[in-house]
């Protein structure tokens, strides 16, 4: 127990707090939802007032490589659970069922898409960290 390694403190921004609900978007790790609820509560604490909200719908709409997967069957009945839920958490952010019910249903829509379009098809936003250092290469470039 001695040797494990600290968490490391946390920054307390608005930046920070976005980048924890935008981890938090992509995986569902509880870890990032409540580094993100201390950060709002310090903030809070320090008379600001940020805006708490998941943006997973969003993330998930941009990760199919083609537009006529995002209109097949599985994938509109995932995404649409995804968004009721995205809403009534964003609705009420330090509800636990909602949180529960969000989770349950990103995870849920992860693990499907994952396993029906594994081909290039769909990008999970999960894979992507978005604070990583992303090089441009010949396949990223924007021209």
């Amino acid at each position: 127990m001695l040797n494990e390694p600290c968490e490391p403190a946390l920054d307390v921004s608005e930046k920070q707090l976005y980048i924890e609900l935008d981890y938090f978007s992509r995986s569902y790790d509880i870890k990032h939802y409540n580094n993100a609820v201390k950060i709002y509560n310090e903030l809070k604490g320090d008379g600001l007032n940020p805006r708490m909200f998941v943006t997973s719908w969003e993330l998930y709409d941009r990760g199919f490589s083609f537009p006529r997967v995002r209109r097949y069957d599985l994938v509109q009945q995932h995404m649409d659970l995804l968004q009721h839920f995205e809403d009534n958490l964003n609705q009420n952010f330090m509800n636990s069922q909602h949180l529960a019910n969000f989770i349950k249903v990103g995870k849920s829509a992860q693990k499907a898409l994952n396993e029906k379009y594994h081909d290039g098809e769909f990008s999970d936003p999960a894979l992507y960290d978005p604070e990583a250092d992303h090089p441009t290469t010949w396949s990223n470039v924007k021209i």
